[in-house]
C-alpha cells in the first residue's frame, strides 16, 4: 500500500491560505453581528420613549404568552403521564382481582406457604360437621385456597353422606383426611391448636388423631373442570 505525501513546500502555503480564509470568515461574521446590533441599537435610539415603552410591553406580553404556553404544555404532558400511570394501576388491579377470582373458583392451581392438617380416623368417628368446622377455622385464620384429599374446595363445595360413604362434591373421601391450606402457616396452626379448637374437638373422638405440619411451600390442585350449575343455566346476552 502506498501513501501519497505532499511536499512540505506545497502544504505550507495551503495551510496558511486555509487559516487566512477561516480568519476572514470569522471576521466577516463578527462584523455582521456587530453591525446588526448597532442597527438595532440605532433603530431603538431613534424611537420615541412611548414607542420604546410599547415595544417593551409587546415583548413582555409575548414572553408571558410563551411562558403560559410552556406551562400548558407541561400540564398536558403531566396529565397524560398521570393518566397512563392510572391506566396501568387499574390494569394491574384488575389482573390481580381476576387471579384472586380464578383461585376462589378453583380453576387454577395455587401454591404458597401453608399447613397440612391430617386427621387419622381408623374407627370412622369423624362426621362431616367436624370437617366443616375445621375448614372454617382455617378460612377464618386466613386460608386462601384449600383441598381435602386432593379435592379442591370452592365456594359451592359441600360435604354429604350417602349410605356409608362420605362425599365431597360427589367424590368419595376416605380417612385419613388431609386438608391442605395455603395461607399464613403459623396463624393457621395456632388457630387449629387453641384450647377447645379443631384439634381438641377431633381428638375427643375415640381413636381420632390430628396433626398439623407447617410448610414453606404447599400446592393445592385446580378443579378438573368448572363447578356445574345445579338449578341455573348460562345464557347469552341479547344484542
Amino acid at each position: 500500500m502506498t501513501e501519497t505525501r505532499f511536499p512540505f513546500a506545497l502544504r505550507g502555503p495551503l495551510m496558511r491560505a486555509g487559516v487566512a480564509l477561516a480568519c476572514g470568515l470569522l471576521g466577516f461574521v463578527l462584523v455582521a453581528q456587530v453591525r446588526a446590533t448597532e442597527a438595532v441599537g440605532e433603530r431603538l435610539q431613534g424611537e420615541r420613549e412611548e414607542d420604546l415603552a410599547q415595544i417593551l410591553s409587546n415583548l413582555s406580553a409575548e414572553a408571558d404568552r410563551l411562558t403560559l404556553e410552556i406551562t400548558d404544555q407541561r400540564l398536558t404532558l403531566l396529565a397524560l403521564q398521570n393518566a397512563a400511570q392510572g391506566d396501568q394501576v387499574a390494569l394491574r388491579t384488575l389482573e390481580q382481582r381476576l387471579e384472586e377470582l380464578r383461585i376462589l373458583a378453583g380453576v387454577v392451581a395455587a401454591e404458597g406457604e401453608g399447613v397440612a392438617f391430617t386427621i387419622h380416623d381408623p374407627e370412622g368417628q369423624v362426621r362431616q360437621d367436624l370437617l366443616v368446622d375445621a375448614i372454617q377455622e382455617l378460612r377464618d385464620a386466613g386460608a386462601e385456597a384449600m383441598a381435602v384429599n386432593g379435592i379442591r374446595l370452592v365456594v359451592s363445595s359441600a360435604f354429604s353422606v350417602r349410605g356409608d360413604r362420605f362425599l365431597l362434591d360427589g367424590q368419595r373421601l376416605s380417612p385419613p383426611y388431609r386438608i391442605a391450606a395455603i395461607g399464613p402457616a403459623e396463624t393457621m396452626a395456632k388457630a387449629l391448636a387453641i384450647p377447645g379448637g379443631a384439634i381438641d374437638t377431633l381428638q375427643a373422638r375415640d381413636g381420632v388423631r390430628a396433626e398439623v405440619e407447617q410448610l414453606e411451600r404447599l400446592e393445592v390442585p385446580a378443579r378438573p373442570e368448572a363447578a356445574p350449575f345445579v338449578f341455573g343455566e348460562p345464557v347469552r346476552a341479547s344484542r
